[in-house]
């Protein structure tokens, strides 16, 4: 089983981040396309790496240099959490080559285990691009013995196992509670979104309980940081705390508590993978069929239908796209019940709240659309719709519209939300209701074209395409860049200029957008 698990293993990790495409690949295209990714993936680790490090350096300034490590590791850690419990199900359990492993006589639990291994290095990477610039800036500030780097060296692998068993436990629970149901994907995504939600209302009740510590804890900042650090993240203190003393044996004994957590979730994984595996890939059918009445639809409508079939037939595609108007609802009740004062003790400036929520709801609607992917999502089916009688204008209109009417809904209750909370006349509610509108209309338009530009044909998992591709990152970014960035263009301008510069927003949008989606139009 150890010689399978390592055959497993080296195949999961080859092409880590599209490295094995770009060593071995004789197409111009695809290592043009794997380049541009990593260079993506650069500027962001770039920025990451001078966020950290200007944290750290914050808090050495303040005289925190105790709290530098706990709070790397905490940071690490919910990134981490977050990230892995919206891919972990789907990448443990991932249908695509199950059937070829399947006639392999390879043993179920080596498949599971090299699976594990690849996400514990993909996250044991991540955990390196937060932790190593802050320790950097606190070691040349510092100047710490070699007890601190003998400890960091013995303790630092144990880092990403339990957010990562905390979020496979999730992953797992989700998956083994919808393979026993009919719409497995649908349900696996109600479960996830439920699961984010819950976590974010415990962060809203964590930062109420933070509210009420003693005054004669704030005397001591670096002692209310580490409460704080231990109500959010125990092993992050103990293990920093242990870094900082150069206290070797507890460093380890940290690490090992955490390979035992994870070593415990992991068993329940391999035991589990066979059984889950085969119901997600199994199907139901009825033996009562009978033909009906058949009805024509016109080319628009069944497209849109088709591709509201394929959204729904794939948790993690539901679960990294409903979220942003999911969290746009929030903000929008948030408004209601809490008021625009509330928000306006937040903000580092004074500004104008009713003009710029209309741009922050867009930016959350945005946040990842569905036309940013969908064009890669149908894969290796691509040449399905391509053989058919239909123009690209029909195929990237049913995707357009599908985005269009998934968001529908959210944007008519946040909307409505809105209008109780602000209060706003006439001239205000158009603004409120164009601008998300616009900004919509001109993400989804956005992502098609990003999308024809740098798409991922062939697949092994959705995760691949949801979380890791260039079209991802760039066209479902696009929309939340543009509302931030409108959103400051009017925060900057006085008052009695703001619809001015409103209306040529609309109208500078409008045509950006027509001029796309003509030209994504003419795409063969």
């Amino acid at each position: 089983m150890l010689r399978q698990i390592r055959i497993l293993t080296k195949l999961e990790l080859c092409n880590l981040y599209g490295l094995n495409v770009l060593r071995f690949s004789k197409d111009k295209k695809s290592k043009q396309k794997t380049v541009g990714l990593l260079m993506a993936w650069a500027i962001l680790l770039a920025m990451l790496i001078g966020y950290v490090g200007g944290l750290s350096y914050g808090l050495i300034y303040l005289g925190l240099e105790e709290a530098v490590p706990a709070y790397l590791i905490t940071i690490s850690s919910l990134l981490i959490f977050v990230f892995g419990m919206l891919k972990v199900g789907s990448a443990i359990f991932r249908k695509e080559g199950y059937d070829i492993l399947c006639a392999f006589p390879l043993a179920m639990g080596a498949v599971a285990i090299s699976r594990l291994i690849k996400i514990y290095v993909e996250y044991f990477l991540m955990m390196l691009a937060v932790l190593l610039p802050g320790i950097l800036v606190y070691t040349w500030n510092i100047r710490p013995d070699a007890g601190f780097y003998l400890a960091g060296l013995l303790g630092i692998w144990g880092i990403p196992l339990i957010p990562m068993a905390a979020s496979i436990l999730m992953g797992t629970l989700i998956a083994g509670v919808s393979s026993r149901m009919r719409r497995k994907s649908l349900i696996a995504a109600v479960l996830s979104i439920l699961a984010v939600l819950g976590i974010m209302y415990g962060s809203l009740r964590l930062s109420v309980m933070d509210g009420n510590i003693d005054p004669e804890m704030l005397k001591n900042l670096s002692a209310s940081i580490m409460i704080l650090l231990k109500r959010i993240y125990p092993p992050a203190v103990w293990l920093g705390m242990a870094i900082i003393r150069g206290d070797v044996f507890g460093a380890v004994l940290c690490a090992c508590l955490s390979l035992a957590v994870f070593a415990a979730v992991a068993a329940g994984v391999v035991f589990s993978f066979g059984k889950i595996s085969q119901s997600l890939c199994s199907s139901f059918a009825k033996h009562n069929y009978r033909m009906g009445k058949l009805k024509a639809d016109s080319r628009l409508r069944s497209l849109c239908k088709r591709e509201f079939r394929r959204y729904f037939s794939s948790s993690i595609y539901v679960t990294n796209t409903i979220i942003g108007p999911i969290m746009g609802c929030v903000l929008s009740g948030t408004l209601l019940f809490s008021g625009t004062d509330t928000l306006k003790e937040f903000l580092p400036l004074p500004v104008d709240i009713d003009g710029i929520v209309p741009f922050v709801i867009a930016g959350a609607m945005c946040m990842m659309t569905t036309t940013a992917t969908s064009i890669s999502m149908e894969g290796k089916h691509w040449w399905i719709l391509k053989s058919l009688p239909l123009s690209t204008k029909n195929i990237l209109d049913g995707k357009i519209l599908m985005n269009l009417l998934l968001l529908l809904p959210f944007y008519l209750l946040s909307e409505l939300l809105l209008i109780f909370a602000l209060k706003p006349d006439a001239g205000e509610i158009l603004w409120l209701a164009l601008i998300p509108a616009v900004i919509i209309l001109f993400s989804c338009v956005y992502g098609i074209t990003v999308n024809l530009h740098f798409p991922v044909m062939e697949w092994e998992s959705e995760v691949r395409i949801v979380k890791q591709s260039a079209s991802s990152m760039l066209g479902g970014m696009g929309g939340l860049i543009l509302a931030i960035l409108c959103a400051a263009a009017v925060g900057l301008v006085p008052k009695e200029y703001a619809a001015y510069l409103k209306a040529g927003i609309c109208a500078a949008i409008l045509t950006a957008t027509a001029v796309l989606y003509r030209l994504n139009n003419r795409e063969n």
